[in-house]
């Protein structure tokens, strides 16, 4: 076994927790997390994070989104979606100019509150537990940034869209607020999400697929993140949290450039492709330890 990371492309009626659990049994790993949930209807890329990968999570979790899917206008629901209970409808719905103007105040930096339905944790509880219960409670706005919100017609009803926005921005927001800024209500009808950062679904596997020989090295969260190899021994040293070990590998020649930019760079075994962890260029050009994988035991 390793560490390493899954691009599973989700499909809809389960959880983000059920793919991991699914994902977990098959592979039969210690460790098994995931960078941003999708909604239990929404299909799409979900990163799924093997074994110490699950360390990198805050890495994975960085960058804009890009999600897909149809906004059904004319009906409110307690969910922000079409799967919830149904507030309101109406049969007054806007020409698709209109939607299409309106949509436009929500591009850019925005104040959004989130579905009550949500993750966040009120209290020390998940929102969605506390509204399945029928607890009062509100969700503070938080500000999101959309870069793209493009729209075009689809059946009565139903408008396609394409967003692509700052991570933990609710694509069910978006279109109850839509909605509501058109006066006849807006929910979800369907979400896909098509990328996160630089990862896309197209390259994404299926759940039935799950094998090790799909698993990628966890390097693939940090495209742009320089790398260095090093000597079997030095990399132990590192791996084991030596810090003499850090002076030795600031004198080697791969590195004396590297020192002169500070930020993060990867390390792995001279002649293994298996990424061990990451050091820091601090501003005065010392390295430091950043964050170490390992290995797995069998």
């Amino acid at each position: 076994m390793r560490n390493g990371v899954l691009l599973i492309d989700k499909p809809a009626g389960v959880t983000s927790a059920g793919v991991v659990a699914r994902v977990k049994r098959a592979l039969k790993a210690s460790r098994v997390g995931h960078a941003g949930t999708l909604d239990p209807d929404a299909t799409g890329l979900l990163v799924i994070l093997i074994n110490g990968a699950t360390k990198v999570a805050s890495y994975a979790a960085d960058g804009d989104k890009i999600y897909s899917g149809t906004i059904k206008l004319g009906v409110r629901t307690d969910t922000d979606d079409t799967s919830g209970r149904v507030l309101s409808s109406s049969e007054d719905l806007p020409a698709f100019g209109e939607v299409e103007r309106a949509a436009q105040q929500f591009v850019g930096a925005i104040q959004q509150v989130p579905p009550k339905v949500s993750a966040i944790k009120v209290g020390g509880k998940r929102a969605h537990r506390l509204q399945r219960r029928g607890a009062e409670f509100e969700l503070e706005a938080r500000t999101v940034t959309v870069r793209r919100f493009l729209l075009s017609p689809a059946e009565e009803g139903l408008i396609r869209y394409e967003i692509e926005c700052s991570p933990g921005t609710y694509v069910r927001s978006l279109a109850r607020d839509l909605g509501e800024a058109l006066g006849c209500g807006g929910a979800a009808a369907s979400i896909r999400r098509e990328r996160s950062a630089h990862l896309k679904v197209a390259d994404a596997i299926q759940l039935e697929q799950v094998s090790w020989e799909l698993v990628r090295d966890w390097s693939v969260l940090l495209p742009e993140t320089p790398r260095i190899e090093l000597p079997a021994t030095l990399a132990a040293a590192l791996h084991n949290g030596q810090r003499t070990a850090l002076g030795e590998a600031a004198r080697l020649p791969q590195l004396s450039e590297r020192l002169k930019h500070p930020g993060i760079v990867m390390y792995s075994t001279l002649g293994d492709s298996e990424t061990l962890g990451l050091l820091r260029v601090s501003e005065d050009g010392k390295l430091q330890f950043e964050l170490n994988l390992g290995r797995v035991s069998p």
